[in-house]
């Protein structure tokens, strides 16, 4: 198969925005969409060579199989032979395990699925995974498992309606990825159905090019339009779209026409667009893209790990030059040696499957030192075992996942006989604090109407959530005739919201909610922001302790969580001015009169992971909230 150096700077175009969206995600938005540009590439490529054997007469699947061992192998299992005892040193128990797990599935190349499988709140957060990057090449090799067989068939037997079938394979998952978003946008990113439209772009160019022939009677200009305008597209996507929107969905089709535009320029005669794309510099960031890809993200994740919190710009711009040399190094002393190796196709296949024998030994051995070190009793246990203090109704009381509670089915605590109800209403923020409530209630009892990232906000969709609105629509109906309720105390995660594209919508939003409850009768306490982190409190307490540091260096100073929650702040303030609200001084609990704001009490952690308070962090909030819900009703806020 001919090389086309066009594509290998299109690979320079897919790799450096990914990088640069990891390492800084505001310098390129849209940097998340050079997976799908990779995506287009390799259904291109996978299917031109398919194609060209097919014609040929040298089809063989054990052979394409024995290639892709030999194209893929090597630097990703050099790369997990790496991490892994990296991972070993820094990571917690629960990580370890976690990263053991994910160490298999990608062995087995089914990583997207255990992804899906453990997205959750119990589960570690996503930029915390070393390997969480490596669910693309599971959808790939999902794809070149299946693919080349379909292709076979078709080959024999429809000839005539390859193009066909293979666009209808592309509009199928389409579809179904357009369905799943409303639903399940966890399904959608991760599964490989639906991403196969994203593989299929590529695959229908390889087919079509290969049928036109060649596109020298085209206008010249015509090639140069096209290429400057894909250019442009494609340019435009990394700047413009946003993580914090629906994706993939139709969105993702703006990058991979624009991929398939630029590799159909190139295909058969030099533009413009062809030959920026054909650069030296871009064909060497090119050359070394799929080793880069495996590096960077690892890298990223280690140096967080390693600093029990966000990695300072200095830190982040070494990760990413280290990840640039293991790079080199892997494409060097790894990759290439291994390619140009006269290897026996039924050595290459042995060999493939004993990397993925090798890879699940690790897993399992990983998984037994993880249960081994959480056995340890002592000081560290005690300390990390705030992972674990959540609140035990959780699961049974929280709308999570796809899975909602209607005003019927929420969970009451404290003395059902008591006289009125305080709803605590929102997202997760306020599931530990309504137990808590409930635990210490004397006049009223809690009802608990939460949802995971669905803040009480009207109208307003997060990220992920296309049913919020309209279950807090429901909620607020309800709310408002229950004659009951007496009090409802709102809580959010207020900074995650505001720093998303709809910002506007869910000010908006909030504003509305409190503007009804008050119409309707009702007190309404607003949640102050709860101070958060980077890294999960009980595990960098664990981690500190270990390491002989300063357990209570882990709380951020009040200046930073001024800063940080400025905006959440400002909007809680002018909410409480403008409707006679009150609100719960969360910040001068936690921070106040203090250097730096509380993260334990003793060694029981007032989190359970990141941002949310454990139960001995709600204990510690509740009878602040008491003391306002006993207070007169007020006119006016008084703060």
């Amino acid at each position: 198969m001919k090389i086309r150096h066009d594509i290998e700077g299109l690979r320079a175009l897919a790799i450096v925005p990914v990088v640069a969206f990891h390492a800084w995600p505001s310098l390129l938005p849209g940097g998340f969409v050079g997976v799908d540009i990779f995506f287009v590439i390799s259904g291109y490529l996978i299917t031109t060579l398919l194609l060209q054997r097919l014609e040929s007469g040298k089809y063989s699947i054990a052979s394409f199989y024995a290639a892709r061992i030999r194209r893929i192998f090597p630097a990703l299992f050099a790369m997990l032979a790496l991490v892994a005892p990296a991972c070993l040193l820094l990571l917690e128990p629960q990580a370890l395990r976690e990263f053991a797990r994910l160490l298999g599935a990608t062995g087995l190349f089914v990583s997207n699925v255990e992804l899906y499988r453990t997205t959750g709140y119990f589960d570690g957060a996503a930029e915390l995974k070393p390997l969480l990057h490596t669910w693309s090449l599971a959808v790939e090799e999902q794809y070149y498992i299946v693919f080349p067989l379909l292709l076979a068939l078709l080959w024999r037997f429809a000839r005539r309606h390859i193009g066909i079938v293979l666009l209808a394979v592309g509009l199928a998952s389409l579809a179904w990825c357009l369905w799943l978003m409303p639903y399940d946008a966890e399904l959608a990113f991760y599964a490989a159905p639906a991403r196969t439209f994203e593989l299929m772009i590529g695959s229908g160019l390889a087919w079509w090019m290969g049928r036109a022939g060649p596109a020298a009677a085209r206008p010249a200009w015509v090639g140069e339009l096209v290429g400057w305008a894909a250019l442009a597209a494609l340019l435009a996507a990394l700047l413009l779209l946003r993580a914090d929107r629906a994706f993939p969905g139709p969105a993702a089709l703006w990058p991979c026409l624009a991929t398939a535009a630029l590799i159909w320029v190139g295909g058969t005669r030099q533009t413009v667009a062809s030959r920026i794309l054909s650069a030296a510099p871009l064909r060497w960031l090119g050359a070394h893209s799929f080793s880069l890809y495996l590096w960077h993200w690892p890298m990223l994740v280690l140096a967080r790990h390693l600093v029990l919190d966000q990695p300072a710009p200095v830190q982040v711009a070494l990760a990413v030059a280290m990840s640039v040399v293991l790079a080199w190094a892997s494409l060097r002393w790894v990759e290439t040696p291994v390619r140009q190796a006269r290897v026996l196709q039924p050595v290459m296949l042995a060999a493939g499957a004993s990397a993925i024998a090798a890879s699940l030994a690790a897993s399992w051995a990983l998984t037994a030192v993880s249960y081994q070190r959480a056995a340890r009793s002592g000081r560290e246990a005690t300390l990390r075992a705030g992972a674990m203090d959540f609140s035990p109704d959780r699961k049974r009381c929280h709308s999570s996942g796809n899975r909602w509670l209607d005003y019927d089915q929420r969970c009451l605590f404290g003395p059902l006989q008591a006289p009125a109800t305080l709803a605590v209403w929102g997202d997760s923020h306020g599931v530990e604090l309504a137990r808590a409530l409930g635990d210490r209630a004397a006049g009223h009892r809690i009802a608990q109407l939460t949802g995971s990232s669905c803040p009480p906000a009207l109208g307003f969709n997060p990220p992920g959530r296309p049913r919020c609105a309209a279950a807090n629509q429901a909620t607020l109906e309800r709310l408002s005739q229950d004659a009951s309720v007496d009090g409802v105390l709102l809580a959010a995660r207020y900074e995650f919201y505001l720093n998303t594209a709809d910002a506007a919508a869910f000010d908006a939003g909030l504003a509305e909610t409190v503007r009804r409850l008050r119409q309707a009768g009702k007190r309404v306490l607003l949640l102050d922001p709860v101070p958060t982190y980077r890294y999960p409190v009980p595990a960098a307490l664990a981690q500190r302790w270990l390491r002989g540091l300063a357990l209570d260096e882990q709380g951020q100073t009040p200046a930073r969580y001024q800063a940080q929650q400025a905006g959440a702040l400002a909007l809680l303030q002018r909410l409480s001015a403008q409707e006679g609200v009150l609100r719960v001084p969360v910040g001068e609990l936690l921070c106040g009169g203090r250097p730096r704001c509380a993260v334990r009490e003793g060694d029981h952690s007032l989190y359970f992971d990141d941002n949310h308070l454990s139960m001995h962090g709600a204990a510690r909030v509740a009878p602040a909230v008491r003391r306002l819900v006993e207070a007169p009703q007020p006119a006016q806020a008084s703060r």
